[in-house]
């Protein structure tokens, strides 16, 4: 049996030491009292001090008793829609009127939960559904919020309306917690609304194919009513094909016989049009299929038609190779994964945007492609890839340290720092700011200009020797104020003429447009005293015609972006480009460094002269293959993650490889190089398959030898890009031998890319590069109400399954601790006895 008194602050009841002092106090009194009053007075005193200490120990007052507090959950997911709410607001208001519930809460709920604070309504809530991401339904993620919602000390309750399917968390670790907690879970089945709905129920092709082997593309169709629809197939984005079918209530099968060449990776979709349907969201589902070909390398150039000869050169080799300008470069993964190498040809960073470098990056690094960079007035430093991934994967550094010789460069950088300018804007102004501070050598010089509606000095005209100094400075720009460029750029020119570099630069930063000023009669004047200026507009909001009339009256460039992120990249190339010392355009031989294996057959001692380079810094672990006569790199590569990267900083143009476009050697060595850092293929040693599963989906690898035997200490690690470009590494584990499996959420549409890296013991095998896409929630499939799981959900925590109202109340013989606080009382009776204490002592001592 358990005291019913709780002290919950104990450690106060060593203060009753304390009436050994009143008891040693007590016997020096000299107060006139007979010994009976003093015994008394003593006796009255201690009891009130025993009170008041316990009343600091907090105690508490134990009881059981019968109350319940109600939790009704509403479905509002799509996979019910206004069922759920139609059914349990009657139900609530009936069960109000059956019974007593002292404390109840109403909590709609689907991928996310929310609290109502009001009662249910018969036209329904009002809330975004939007914000309880309603494409997904997580059942046990809302009764644990229902659980905490509940005040304690009452016995809970918990009434679910829903169609007992999840797409998120899991109802069976949500049990244990509610039954330790005695809650009980009522459950009611919502059945999906009766409307008519077609939909895409999947898309089935061959994993992997070989090319032009014909295959087929299933593809299943589900409807609850007879109706026509049309079918159409795409792959890759183009239709393909369109099919009439006569859809009969329940699961619709058809086909398609398909054949592919040329790429490696193809997403088939499959969309159904039909007159009777309601959601279409559901109306279109797809499945990516692996082609298995020849290599093939992707070309980009800034301007393809010059990059006609080394695309022919190599195409006489027999590489198949195809040619984009930048504005072509692919955007996501499944494009990219379709070269096993991509040459950049005098493509600036610019004309990237930083999620298609981070993907360049990611395609070498975890992917195992190949990139090769070449030389020209748009690469390297001068394109803008200092800082970059990138430059990350490249074998040589885009910075470079100037000769003496080279003329210094005074470089006035004016950046707008209007209010428009605050948050991300202003971050990356800085950043490109001290980024092109970086760039400069000690012997050039550097004037930072901030504008708003008036004009501020970040630092003088000097030299960039102190660039930590510098750059703290820049770092503390504040946005704040209007947009009035003319005296920012007054304080540049009152600069920089009696700067004594030999090359006088202004760049001009601005997102907004500014109140007029004298612009072209200022950089007219600029122009005389051989000035240049170039300008950067970032955003929509900035005046594109001014800002490219003032780079053209200034001779310099215009840069617009719309993208903050991509600033620094822009001021980078401007800076390296404005300093004209990365190039060196003079005749020389190529000089061979280390001995190349993948240059056999050709004889570079017959290798006529290039007219120019772009100067750049090694990398320490780099291979270099050739050098030009002083030294610098020219043909460098190296391993970077799973692939392999490569710079030329010379062309293979008509400008400085004008005499090896005559070279017979010219074709043949693109062709060695390019296959040196194509990625490999190799034969695959797994069988991969993916499995759908509650709000992701499972990826079952089996690892076989040569001779098709499980190899049983296989293991290995995944990388995972989602639709957004975000990687995540799914845990790899073994379930069998020779099996693995990884499961991982797959919340947003669109393809999902995975390399798996296998090993078995300490032994590398493979990596293996698999896709798969999901095309929408599990919500909107035509799906009945789980009655099994919402039974087994009431059952296991003492609930009842598609209860009446009545029940919800009826015969709940649950008891809840409630507790008493007891402090105040004791003060009281401490404060009745002291006073007592007191009426002793001050008793008229004859009466």
């Amino acid at each position: 049996m358990t005291f019913p008194i709780e002290l919950n602050q104990p450690y106060a009841l060593l203060a009753l030491a304390a009436l050994a002092i009143l008891f040693w106090w007590q016997r020096q009194t000299l107060a006139p009292l007979s010994p009976l009053r003093r015994r008394l007075s003593f006796f009255l005193r201690c009891l009130g001090f025993v009170f008041l200490v316990l009343a600091l120990t907090d105690p508490r007052w134990l009881k059981e008793e019968r109350r319940t507090s109600v939790a009704w959950l509403v479905d509002r997911s799509r996979s019910v829609g206004d069922e759920a709410e139609k059914r349990a607001i009657p139900f609530f208001q009936e069960a109000e009127r059956t019974g007593s519930m002292p404390s109840w809460k109403w909590i709609p709920f689907a991928g996310k939960s929310e609290l109502n604070p009001t009662a249910p309504k018969p036209e329904g809530e009002k809330i975004n559904l939007k914000q309880l991401r309603d494409e997904n339904t997580n059942i046990a993620a809302a009764l644990q919020f229902a659980q905490a919602s509940l005040p304690p000390g009452y016995a809970k309750t918990l009434v679910l309306f829903s169609d007992g399917r999840e797409t998120e968390g899991s109802l069976t670790e949500a049990l244990k917690p509610l039954k330790q907690a005695g809650v009980r879970v009522m459950t009611v089945p919502i059945q999906p609304p009766a409307n008519a709905e077609v939909l895409v129920r999947g898309v089935t092709v061959p994993r992997n194919i070989r090319e032009e082997q014909p295959f087929q593309v299933g593809v299943e169709v589900v409807s609850n009513i007879e109706t026509a629809a049309e079918v159409d197939i795409f792959r890759n984005g183009a239709r393909i094909a369109t099919q009439s079918i006569k859809l009969k209530p329940g699961s619709n099968r058809l086909e398609s016989t398909q054949s592919v060449k040329g790429d490696k990776v193809f997403e088939y979709t499959a969309a159904v049009r039909a007159k009777d349907d309601t959601i279409i969201d559901n109306n279109q589902a797809s499945a990516v299929v692996q082609a298995k070909g020849k290599s093939k390398i992707l070309l980009i150039a800034d301007k393809p038609d010059q990059a006609r000869y080394l695309a022919v050169a190599l195409r006489q080799e027999g590489i198949v190779l195809d040619v984009r300008p930048a504005t072509g470069a692919p955007v996501d993964l499944a494009d990219l994964q379709n070269y096993d190498l991509v040459l950049l040809d005098n493509v600036p960073a610019t004309d990237f945007s930083p999620a298609q470098l981070e993907l360049l990056s990611t395609y070498v690094r975890d992917f195992g492609g190949g990139l090769l960079m070449l030389g020209g007035n748009n690469s390297f430093g001068l394109g803008g890839y200092y800082q970059t991934p990138v430059e990350d994967l490249l074998p040589v550094r885009c910075n470079f340290e100037k000769q003496k010789e080279d003329p210094s460069l005074g470089l006035a950088i004016v950046i707008d720092r209007s209010g428009s300018m605050q948050g991300d804007k202003m971050e990356m102004a800085k950043e490109a700011s001290k980024a092109a501070v970086e760039l400069l050598s000690p012997r050039d010089y550097v004037s930072i200009i901030a504008f708003d509606n008036d004009v501020y000095s970040i630092t003088e005209m000097g030299l960039a020797a102190d660039k930590g100094g510098i750059q703290q400075k820049i770092s503390e720009i504040q946005a704040g104020g209007g947009t009035n460029i003319a005296p920012g750029l007054e304080m540049a020119f009152a600069r920089l003429p009696a700067c004594p570099a030999k090359i006088k630069h202004v760049i001009l930063l601005t997102d907004g447009v500014s109140s007029p000023g004298p612009f072209r009669e200022l950089i007219s004047q600029m122009v005389q005293e051989r000035i240049t200026v170039s300008t950067v507009g970032l955003g929509n909001d900035a005046d594109q015609q001014l800002l490219q009339d003032m780079a053209n009256w200034g001779n310099g460039r215009y840069y617009f972006t719309d993208n903050p992120a991509s600033v620094p990249q822009i001021f980078a190339r401007e800076t390296m480009t404005a300093s004209k010392s990365s190039v060196q355009e003079l005749p020389f031989i190529p000089k061979a460094g280390l001995p190349a294996p993948f240059l056999s057959g050709i004889d570079l001692s017959t290798a006529p002269f290039l007219l120019g380079f772009v100067m750049t810094k090694l990398k320490p672990t780099s291979e270099v293959w050739l050098t030009t006569e002083t030294g610098e790199p020219l043909l460098t590569t190296w391993r970077y993650g799973l692939g392999q990267s490569g710079a030329f900083t010379s062309d293979a143009r008509n400008r400085w490889a004008v005499e090896w476009l005559k070279w017979e050697g010219y074709g043949k060595f693109w062709a060695q190089l390019v296959r040196k850092l194509t990625r490999s293929a190799s034969i695959s040693r797994s069988q991969s398959t993916f499995r759908p599963e509650r709000g992701g989906m499972r990826v079952i690898l089996d690892v076989l030898d040569d001779q098709g035997r499980f190899l049983p200490e296989s293991g290995g690690e995944i990388l995972m890009l989602d639709p957004n470009g975000k990687a995540s590494k799914p845990t790899l584990t073994a379930t069998a031998p020779g099996r693995l499996e990884a499961w991982f959420p797959t919340p947003d549409k669109g393809s999902y890319h995975l390399q798996a890296t296998l090993r078995n013991g300490k032994e590398m095998l493979e990596t293996q590069y698999i896709s798969t896409s999901t095309s929408y929630s599990e919500e909107f499939l035509l799906q009945p109400a789980d009655e099994q799981a919402l039974r087994h959900l009431a059952e296991e925590t003492g609930g009842i399954y598609n209860p009446t109202p009545k029940q919800i109340l009826e015969n709940d013989q649950r008891t809840s601790p409630s507790e008493v606080e007891l402090w105040l009382s004791c003060v009281l009776i401490a404060l009745a006895f002291f006073l007592g204490d007191v009426a002793m002592r001050r008793w008229p001592s004859d009466m």
